[in-house]
């Protein structure tokens, strides 16, 4: 038997194309009652989606800085696509209406999915520069993917997590308030779109 599932991965879309596709899903979950809030929330993609677009345009140039910062949005995009997906695909628990609503793809998967780890050795340390935090985990073997995210109030249903979804194991937290407690976490995501979080740590901004 087969269920159907949401397309995770763009990144052989042209970098046009890419953006033409965050804009179809920012377009299609806009006043959508069915996922009336997400996680990432449709405001956090938005600003993560135009940030990509200004740079893609800023970039046209030639500039290498431009160009370096279009490429640095292009991933961070990429991924919270891939997040906003598989959140997606939780609450549209498999109704094909719902997920051709959402602007996202449709693929069609086996119903075996390989386990998922969670991260583990997780550590926040203090970044180089004041206002900095450091999150580190140990790599995964199945992980292509790491959402280091942070919040600055007590962790519940309803915290709000800033997200950074990186191919890396460690990534740096900065422009934060010194002298505030942030409480942080680090996912690992698979292949099969598994999402799998380490404990969450607390660490005050120095």
């Amino acid at each position: 038997m087969k269920y159907i599932t949401l397309i995770k991965d763009y990144s052989k879309l042209s970098e046009s194309n890419l953006d033409l596709k965050g804009g179809k899903i920012i377009a299609s979950l806009t006043g959508n009652l069915d996922f009336p809030a997400t996680l990432p929330s449709l405001a956090d993609f938005t600003t993560v989606k135009n940030t990509y677009s200004n740079n893609l345009v800023a970039a046209s140039n030639g500039d290498r800085a431009a160009i370096a910062l279009k490429n640095q949005d292009k991933d961070s995009l990429l991924g919270t696509m891939r997040l906003l997906a598989i959140n997606l695909e939780g609450l549209a628990l498999g109704n094909q209406a719902k997920l051709v609503s959402t602007g996202f793809d449709l693929a069609a998967n086996g119903d075996s999915v390989p386990a998922m780890l969670a991260p583990t050795g997780f550590k926040l340390t203090d970044g180089l520069n004041l206002g900095e935090i450091k999150s580190t985990v140990k790599g995964v073997a199945q992980a292509i993917m790491y959402s280091h995210e942070y919040c600055l109030t007590a962790p519940d249903e309803n915290a709000a997590w800033i997200t950074w979804v990186t191919s890396t194991v460690t990534t740096v937290f900065s422009d934060l308030p010194s002298g505030t407690r942030v409480y942080a976490r680090v996912g690992s995501i698979g292949r099969k779109d598994q999402l799998a979080y380490s404990d969450i740590l607390s660490r005050i901004v120095q």
